[in-house]
């Protein structure tokens, strides 16, 4: 194993002496005061107001006033708000009376961001790579999911949609690929709960004799079921030394989701209803035939040159032209949110309480996307050494999910819609009834036949919800010590149920016509921890101690019946002649101990901090086996560098993460084949791996304005052919390396500050490349990873991790052994703009998305040269594309992935108070919005989405009017 690299040692003095505990301070004075924005001067409700040194605590009401108890002397105060830089200010012994004017923070520097377990610290005191969005960017414009509020906001992050339909999934991607056979998604955590985002495939890839039925599934990963209003912030640990707290889950990143809390004050109550509509955003024309005699030419048989003849004589001698996608997608019932909310507290206690009802109708009949939750936070002081924080959630989401996809029996709208002649009409006749395709014009298909009659849904049902109890040991003026025990639980039961009537044109030629599958999935995710926190004030100096214990528990069972040869109307599972029956369950385990410790040195000028991480579980070979993933860190600010207010800060990090196994790879399965009419067993193909062990990132991250990294994973899950006598095909073991490189740039400007108008501008940059170091096998194809001859992930010592290559062909059309590299998938690089701009009560906002380079595989592109009805037709492209159709490797199908997108838009308006207080009502505050996501996309790619996967729903963009009003 060859490892190259260089660790800058950081000396981290840990100050873990307690001092003895002194009197607690008389409280003998209540300070009161008005905290405003120092811009404008309107108040500013939910600061967070507390003394240094003690546990007092308090928090601003509509008007901006708060009152908080503080002992007698000197004190200092300090003021924290989301979106408002800190402010600590002095009050001397005499004063009860402190009002505060606080700046934006317009570059979210105040966000507070995961440094452990139980421990957190100021984004600009940060060092290691981290990303913040705040609840209020999330639900700045409608969408379907918290992941695609995410796209060009945050560099380091690249986000894939597997569909266009509402509520499709999509595939999160951070600092490019550090797995080859190992999971790929980041580690979700929300409010300390560790979520689950498992993918479970209906099977609706069966029924559609799909390639690969699983991977072409398009299964909807399960961050789907939270609700974007609910979310107060989201932070993306992208390095290894700020991920690897979460140990051997955390090699693709975490994604720490914090929900919103109550606060002091009397009840607030808001009601926000959303209103809109999606639409076909593009879609693809097909070749019009100037004339019988072309069509006649096209379709030589005697059946289909008769219906070719009715077709013209029923529109005046000519063929019509039909836009087919327009038939199967478009606009249909308008889709709507409603949301309400409530928070407020008394005393020692908060609460928040929030309901939503969302329905989505997607852009073709029968789809759409629904959620109905109801969540509970709340916050209790104990006497006055006891918090508790509870957070819960309970959620419904469906999926009417359609057919769409790679079918290779013309059941998905895409590739069908690729072999139908535009002159036929698809619509049903007046009477509601199909036209029966004719043979040898048509494919045994009707995709608006389908969308009407089948079903593919998923109903899932999921319960969130943590624990977590702070017990404050020790207070004085210099030093804390706190212990934080926290126990959370994710439990889910997804339902699919696939109907595919026997009279569906594609089914009537079935040897068993008719298919019924009902998919169940259950998954509960368990985990508790312990922590101990001390922290230390002495002189300039600021310690951080934090140690603990850590337990996580998975499990995941599956099952699905699949029926076959239904009797005729029949959509139970038990009303076929062939039925078949497959479950699964997985249990994983993980126990953990960590010791971490932070120091603040020099007014905050120097951050250090250091820590490990031992880890066993279940899914390793030896089960007993610590693993140990280390973190090294350290920045130092320039302040005032460059001006008042300025900042600079140098930071650097190194740590080591893992990739858990996935389960089972270490056991060798059996398989159950019929023999004689009966069952038995036998081996299956893939060895297991008795000794395997954690996949390990190790990372080196540095930092100014621009970021550099240079990450390895050695130790990859590989597979192998091995020796024909062991009866195996393949086997699963531990080795090789891989390489990510790449360059991560935030930047931001704020052009415009002033009382009425507020201008700011942020913009992500990534670029990141993979290298594959060493590879002890043969350069391989990774399962399910491509379409053959069109081009697959080849896996070559000494080559890209995304590289792209294809057969070559003789002359013949037979493909050869030799292979050739036609493109690589990963992006030269991508860039994100948003722009912020305020003016009096209005707000305008939009975000820019650019892709630059990758190659992206054009199915779709392919399957129109097959059946000689691409748009193009006998044009020169068309002719290039055709003779590497015939004789070549396919080039002209692999198709540069550029692309320029207009993610958002929105507009928004705050009605002035002097309008909405006439109502009399009692209402707080009015507020307007309009919105647009996906509005337009500039690409030379000649498919549906240089996003979206091959054959998915076309991409779709949508408009929503917004109405939140407070009381």
């Amino acid at each position: 194993m060859r490892q190259a690299i260089v660790v800058s040692a950081v000396s981290l003095i840990a100050l873990l002496s307690i001092p003895d505990v002194s009197a607690a301070q008389a409280q003998g004075r209540t300070i009161g005061g008005v905290v405003t924005r120092a811009l404008g001067g309107r108040p500013v409700r939910g600061v967070t107001v507390t003394v240094t040194g003690s546990q007092q605590l308090a928090r601003t009401d509509d008007s901006g006033r708060y009152a908080i108890l503080a002992p007698d002397g000197d004190v200092r105060l300090s003021f924290r708000a989301i979106g408002f830089s800190r402010k600590d200010v002095l009050v001397p012994a005499t004063q009860t009376n402190m009002d505060v004017a606080l700046n934006e923070d317009v570059f979210e520097l105040e966000a507070v961001v995961v440094t452990g377990q139980a421990t957190t610290m100021e984004r600009r005191n940060a060092t290691t790579a981290t990303a913040f969005v705040s609840g209020e960017d999330v639900t700045k414009v409608t969408a379907p999911t918290i992941e695609s509020s995410l796209t060009g906001r945050v560099a380091g992050v690249n986000l894939q949609s597997n569909s266009g339909a509402p509520g499709g999934g999509i595939q999160m991607q951070i600092r490019g690929n550090n797995t080859i056979l190992g999971a790929y998604d980041p580690l979700y955590v929300i409010d300390g709960v560790i979520y689950s985002n498992v993918r479970i495939a209906g099977g609706r890839g069966q029924i559609d004799d799909a390639a690969f039925a699983v991977a072409e599934d398009d299964p909807v990963n399960r961050v789907a079921d939270i609700n974007p209003t609910d979310v107060a912030g989201i932070e993306v640990l992208k390095g290894a030394a700020a991920s690897s707290i979460y140990g051997s889950k955390a090699s693709n990143g975490v994604v720490v989701i914090t929900t919103n809390r109550g606060q002091q004050g009397r009840p607030q109550v808001t009601l926000t209803s959303r209103l809109g509509s999606f639409s076909l955003a593009n879609s693809l024309q097909s070749r019009r035939f100037t004339s019988v005699a072309e069509a006649k030419a096209r379709y030589t048989g005697a059946t289909a040159q008769a219906a070719i003849d009715s077709i013209a004589a029923a529109n005046g001698g000519q063929l019509p032209y039909f836009d087919l996608y327009d038939q199967v997608w478009h606009t249909r019932s308008p889709s709507y949110e409603l949301i309400g909310d409530v928070r407020g507290g008394s005393g020692t206690t908060r609460y928040y309480v929030s309901g939503t009802w969302k329905k989505d109708q997607g852009i073709e009949d029968n789809t759409g996307f629904g959620r109905q939750g109801l969540r509970v936070n709340v916050d209790q002081g104990v006497g006055s050494k006891f918090d508790v924080h509870v957070s819960s959630v309970f959620n419904r989401a469906f999926h009417a999910r359609g057919w769409d996809n790679n079918c290779n029996n013309y059941a998905c709208a895409g590739y069908f819609l690729a072999y139908e002649p535009s002159f036929v009409d698809l619509r049903p006749r007046p009477d509601g009834t199909f036209r029966d395709p004719v043979p040898g014009l048509e494919q045994a298909a009707n995709p608006i036949q389908t969308s009407t009659f089948a079903q593919n849904h998923t109903e899932t049902n999921r319960f969130t919800g943590g624990v977590t109890v702070d017990y404050a040991a020790l207070s004085t003026s210099s030093s804390n010590l706190k212990f934080v025990g926290a126990v959370g639980a994710d439990i889910f039961e997804q339902q699919d149920n696939l109907w595919s009537p026997n009279d569906l044109f594609y089914e009537r030629p079935q040897t068993l016509p008719g298919e019924a599958i009902q998919n169940n999935g259950v998954g509960r995710n368990i985990n508790w921890n312990v922590n101990g926190i001390f922290q230390r004030q002495l002189g300039l100096a600021n310690t951080t101690t934090s140690a603990g214990l850590q337990f996580e528990e998975r499990q995941l069972g599956t099952s699905r019946i699949r029926t076959q040869n239904l009797v005729p109307g029949q959509q139970n599972v038990n009303q076929g002649t062939n039925t078949t029956v497959q479950e699964n369950f997985t249990k994983e385990r993980t126990l953990a101990l960590y010791l971490n410790e932070q120091a603040l040195l020099s007014r905050d000028r120097i951050i250090l901090a250091a820590g490990v991480r031992a880890e066993r579980s279940s899914v390793n070979g030896d089960v007993n086996k610590y693993f140990i993933f280390p973190r090294f860190s350290g920045a130092y600010r320039f302040q005032g560098l460059i001006g008042e207010s300025s900042e600079l800060k140098l930071r650097a990090s190194y740590g080591e993460t893992g990739n858990q196994p996935l389960f089972g790879q270490k056991f060798t399965l059996l398989n159950t084949p019929q023999l004689g009419g009966q069952n038995g067993f036998t081996l299956s193909g893939a060895s297991g791996a008795p000794t395997i062990e954690p996949e390990r990132l190790k990372e080196i991250d540095g930092g100014v304005d621009i970021s550099f990294l240079n990450g390895r994973t050695t130790n990859l899950l590989l597979q192998r052919v091995p020796a024909p006598s062991s009866g195996f095909a393949t086997q699963t073991f531990n080795g090789g390396e891989i390489q990510n490189r790449g360059f991560e740039i935030v930047a931001g400007y704020a052009p415009i500050q002033r009382a009425d108008l507020t201008l700011l501008l942020r913009s992500t940059f990534t670029s990141n490349r993979s290298k594959v170091l060493h590879l002890p096998v043969p350069g391989f194809r990774p399962p399910l990873s491509g379409f053959g001859g069109l081009g697959v992930t080849f896996i070559q010592e000494g080559q890209s991790l995304t590289q792209i290559k294809a057969f070559a062909y003789d002359a013949t059309g037979t493909p050869t052994a030799t292979i050739v590299k036609v493109g690589d998938s990963s992006p030269d690089y991508r860039i994100g703009f948003t722009t912020d701009l305020t003016w009096k009560s209005f707000t305008f906002g939009s975000v820019w998305d650019y892709q630059h380079g990758g190659d992206i595989i054009n199915l779709t592109s392919f399957l129109y040269i097959d059946s000689q009805l691409s748009s193009d037709f006998g044009s020169a492209a068309y002719a290039k594309r055709l003779a590497a159709y015939n004789d070549g490797v396919m080039t002209p199908f692999i198709e540069d992935a550029t692309f320029l997108k207009l993610r958002e838009v929105s507009l928004g308006w705050l009605v002035p108070q002097r309008l909405t207080s006439a109502a009399g009502l009692g209402v707080r505050d009015v507020r307007l919005g309009l919105s647009a996501r996906n509005l337009k996309t500039w690409s030379n790619y000649s498919g549906l989405d240089p996003e979206v996967a091959n054959l998915g729903d076309p991409p779709s963009r949508s408009f929503f009017f917004t109405l939140a009003v407070g009381f």
